[in-house]
């Protein structure tokens, strides 16, 4: 039987609503990830030594000779995966030299323990690491807080000492396998651009998580086939901090000192940073470098909560602090009114989901819990078949798409897990199955981000979120560390060669993950 319009209560109505604008967002969703997907968004091509050396001899040849800066923000504490994310910068220069004289990396903490510690361990670093410490009486001059403070005073060094660079932005636990940074310099430098961004996977130490991270982070991939459109269609209506790849004299002109609002501290810096970037420079100076960075999931739903709370809640705080700039006023009334109205109704959406989740879930716990009871009481279940309607349409496109998103993110986060293809389809299957649950949690901080900002709270706690040690055992955070795996020192120019960060078998000049520890068990040497 086929109704147009199925009878539904007041809220059963509000419902339909907001699940019609869920699947029209996620129409255009899967509309970026066919744009992006079309435009290579992740880069794939394979590089030797030679092809990097004729890119930097054309560049050259044209007046570019941009160096790569790394430059780790870290508020200490997380020494580790710094140390990691260092390392494998390292294995990219010893496996491609042509890099040696392109890139150097910069560590800025507020720990002085870890500031001696690493400036002891890559002394004779096959590249120049430096490490800074964060004063704890540095203050900018607009009393800027949080990482933003860090990311200022390290301007402050730049301009007193400029280098003609793209600063190359991690997070603490960020990371760019050797080839991937190949692919990162041979893109800019054969086509620069002032302000880039690549694409962020979550495969790191992934079996740490638990299943509702694991379903929460697989969401996160998909939505950063957006990031492609934004980047590359300007305004930028959010920003990675991490994979962030800016020209230094731009960094240096544009600065991270950005206050604050109503005197709360502004929690999205790369947000505002991006807004600033467009009123000042406009569309052109932004682009996309296709270079893909992993990093770690969140290992627990506390963390994982807190961080989608201060997401929605650094977006509201940021679209207001950069309708109050001057700049603001110079926008086109179709850009100050696309701005407003995109990043509201990327936080609505979000908020929305948690009571279209919530229902749903609930609606059919209590449909199965019924037919459970009826079936143990012997009676005929009587399943009617199902009426075809435009509301059974929409939810299914809906339940289908927010599905398949998750999966598609979750292929991306895995294939730097170093799982095998039987834990791999083992995870496919049980995030599937996790996925309602995990939406409830996965919106449940927007919702609250909302109400507070509806309330009139401007400010929101923040805190890092947990890193795990590379290969650590037990809770997350914890600091144990396994033994490192032997490697030559040709491979790894430090002091002690560091333990694997993502198990992989070189197969031509591509990354293929294999097993953990199935390279260490034959004695081979494992390479990221």
């Amino acid at each position: 039987m086929t109704r147009l319009l199925p009878p539904l209560s007041p809220v059963g109505w509000l419902l339909f609503g907001a699940m019609v604008l869920l699947v029209l967002t996620y129409l255009y969703y899967w509309s970026t990830v066919v744009r992006a997907t079309a435009h290579g968004h992740v880069s794939r091509v394979r590089l030797t030594d030679s092809d990097l050396r004729l890119s930097r001899a054309c560049a050259q040849d044209a007046g570019r000779t941009h160096r790569f800066l790394i430059q780790i923000t870290t508020k200490g504490g997380a020494l580790p995966v710094v140390e990691r994310g260092i390392d494998q910068v390292l294995e990219g220069v010893a496996r491609y030299p042509a890099l040696r004289r392109v890139v150097r990396v910069e560590v800025v903490t507020e720990d002085a323990g870890e500031v001696a510690a690493l400036a002891h361990r890559y002394r004779d670093a096959g590249v120049p690491v430096r490490p800074f410490l964060l004063p704890p009486d540095y203050a900018t001059p607009k009393g800027t807080r949080l990482k933003a403070r860090a990311l200022e005073y390290m301007v402050e060094q730049h301009r007193a000492d400029p280098d003609d660079c793209y600063v190359v932005h991690f997070d603490e636990e960020s990371v760019l396998t050797p080839d991937n940074l190949a692919r990162l310099v041979h893109r800019l430098t054969d086509h620069p651009v002032g302000i880039s961004e690549g694409m962020i996977s979550y495969g790191l130490d992934w079996d740490r998580a638990t299943l509702l991270n694991k379903a929460m982070e697989s969401s996160r991939p998909f939505g950063c086939h957006e990031c492609y459109t934004v980047m590359t269609s300007p305004p930028p209506m959010h920003l990675h901090g991490s994979n962030l790849v800016i020209r230094q004299d731009l960094e240096n002109e544009i600065g991270w000192d950005i206050g604050t609002l109503d005197g709360a501290p502004l929690i999205a810096e790369d947000l505002v940073f991006g807004l600033g970037a467009y009123l000042r420079f406009g569309p052109d100076v932004f682009g996309w470098h296709h270079a893909e960075m992993v990093e770690q999931p969140p290992f627990t739903l506390k963390a994982a909560y807190k961080q989608r709370e201060r997401w929605v809640f650094g977006s509201l705080q940021a679209l207001a602090h950069v309708r109050a700039q001057a700049d603001w006023s110079r926008l086109s009334r179709r850009d100050r009114w696309h701005i407003g109205v995109v990043i509201r109704l990327r936080v609505l959406t979000y908020a929305l989901g948690f009571a279209v989740s919530l229902l749903a879930l609930g609606s059919n716990a209590v449909v199965l819990g019924v037919l459970a009871t009826r079936a143990l009481a012997g009676d005929a279940l009587g399943v009617a078949a199902p009426e075809l309607s435009v509301y059974g349409v929409v939810t299914g496109a809906g339940l289908l798409m927010w599905l398949g998103s998750n999966q598609l993110g979750l292929f991306y986060n895995l294939r730097y897990s170093g799982l095998s293809r039987a834990q791999k389809a083992r995870d496919h299957v049980l995030v599937l199955l996790a996925t309602p649950f995990a939406g409830v949690v996965d919106t449940a901080g927007p919702l609250v981000a909302v109400l507070k900002w509806a309330a009139g709270i401007r400010e929101v706690a923040w805190k890092p979120t947990p890193k795990a040690a590379p290969g650590a055992r037990g809770r997350a955070g914890s600091a144990t560390v396994v033994a490192p795996v032997a490697a030559s020192a040709a491979a790894v120019p430090v002091a002690a060669a560091p333990a694997p960060l993502i198990p992989t078998q070189r197969s031509g000049s591509a990354d293929v993950p294999v097993a953990a520890g199935s390279a260490a068990r034959s004695g081979a040497v494992v390479t990221p």
